[in-house]
């Protein structure tokens, strides 16, 4: 008889194992074993099955580990801020446009995925709004041509967005830093860890105040620029071993209490669940409702 076992989400993949059981025996005819679906995790890599693995249905965005990896190539963009900053590997900058003579690389990038995993570790919130985890486990039952997996690549999107509204609102907000990383803090991973800390707090207020246009995360940018000098000559009396910590705590306080928001504006609904997805195009980002838009308050 032959049995197949599913794995945990950890790692989605279906194996084949032959098991000596006995066959079934109806009116005198001797009829195939049925196949059970056993719900555990799967082998260790190391071990050795009867058989190898039937399929594996993979997508960075199904694994935690994978999604940071997959948010930086879609941060690094032609059109982003990101695009020409980060040294692209020969086999990924292959696949886009050269970079322009303005742009310098100020960072590898296996240090910019690192930076973005943070974001994405502390942005535990977020993630399940945008990518929930009974969407992932219907999209690995049902197939990369499945509806679930298109909410998936639709939430995943969502995600790079805003992202993407983060840190272009940080350009926005520093251009003297964000442009020159000798004489300012920001391009130095102590900059570039305090910051990403920041993020995931900007974020995850932005999207529980349904506040994600691009205009909010440039307010509350502003005002922290307002207050925090990004020069080095200004941070050089601390320690290095305490410069992220030195820099979020200002990055942090500078933060002020929100100004009222326009009313009509929505963002994330309460879940992925309440997201009208529409077809398989991709929908942009429901954050307008159809409210019209109020005087400010």
């Amino acid at each position: 008889m032959t049995a197949q076992q599913f794995s945990s989400p950890a790692r989605r993949t279906l194996y084949r194992v032959d098991l000596d059981l006995p066959s079934v025996t109806i009116d005198g005819d001797a009829l195939p074993a049925s196949t059970a679906m056993i719900d555990a995790p799967p082998p260790a890599p190391s071990t050795r099955l009867d058989g190898a693995p039937i399929f594996r249905i993979d997508h960075p965005l199904y694994e935690l580990e994978s999604r940071a990896a997959w948010l930086a190539d879609e941060l690094l963009a032609p059109a982003s801020i990101f695009h020409g900053r980060v040294h692209v590997p020969a086999a990924k900058a292959s696949k886009k446009p050269a970079r322009t003579k303005e742009a310098t690389t100020h960072l590898t990038m296996a240090t910019f995925t690192g930076i973005i995993g943070q974001m994405l570790h502390q942005s535990a919130y977020v993630q399940q709004i945008c990518l929930p985890d009974e969407i992932i486990d219907e999209a690995v039952l049902d197939g990369p041509n499945s509806l679930s997996h298109q909410k998936v690549e639709q939430g995943g999107q969502l995600l790079a967005r805003l992202f993407l509204h983060y840190w272009r609102a940080v350009a926005t907000a520093f251009p003297d830093a964000w442009d020159d990383p000798h004489e300012h803090v920001l391009w130095h991973p102590h900059g570039l860890a305090a910051f990403a800390k920041l993020g995931a707090h900007v974020v995850q207020d932005q999207v529980a105040a349904y506040d994600i246009r691009q205009h909010y995360f440039d307010e509350v940018l502003e005002r922290i620029a307002g207050s925090v000098s990004l020069t080095k000559a200004e941070h050089a009396h601390v320690p290095a071993r305490q410069m992220s910590s030195h820099l979020f705590q200002l990055l942090a306080s500078a933060r002020h209490t929100k100004s009222p928001r326009r009313p009509g504006l929505m963002a994330v609904p309460g879940g992925v669940s309440d997201i009208n997805w529409g077809s398989a195009a991709p929908p942009l980002s429901p954050d307008v409702s159809s409210v019209p838009l109020g005087p400010e308050n």
